[in-house]
């Protein structure tokens, strides 16, 4: 509940910041720590920011959280279309760091919020089927 809370108060400020003409590709993860993973995690993640930002010009977002007792993280990530996150699919699955990601982290929930083509369901079945459309909502403008 607290998860969609958060999403709820953090999600506006994002969707306003989009151009009208479409939705944003969300991608919300929530990883567990892997047994003897948790004192390199912090310096793990400064390198994945740092690479992402630097090699995917076109990810909105992309930013990690971790629980008070350093067990747990949530990953969120914000795309502007289906290309850019199928962009970004592609350059993980050929990353030099992805198998240190997925011994670092067991990926618990892994949804993927907004209108997904086929092309990138397809990319992402190996990690995710859960894919939701939006049903209802708003947006306030200022």
């Amino acid at each position: 509940m607290k998860k969609f809370l958060f999403l709820g108060m953090l999600l506006p400020s994002f969707v306003l910041a989009m151009h009208h003409k479409s939705e944003p590709i969300i991608f919300y993860l929530d990883l567990d720590i892997a047994e003897g993973k948790s004192a390199e995690v912090n310096e793990f993640v400064d390198y994945l920011v740092t690479t992402v930002k630097k090699t995917e010009p076109k990810t909105m977002y992309y930013k990690y959280w971790i629980s008070e007792d350093k067990k747990k993280v949530s990953l969120m990530e914000i795309y502007h279309s289906n290309e850019d996150a199928l962009f970004h699919m592609n350059a993980f699955a050929n990353a030099p760091h992805r198998d240190k990601f997925l011994e670092t982290f067991l990926v618990t929930n892994f949804q993927v919020l907004g209108d997904t083509n086929d092309e990138l369901k397809s990319a992402m079945k190996a990690y995710t089927e859960d894919h939701r459309t939006l049903i209802n909502g708003f947006k306030r403008k200022k």
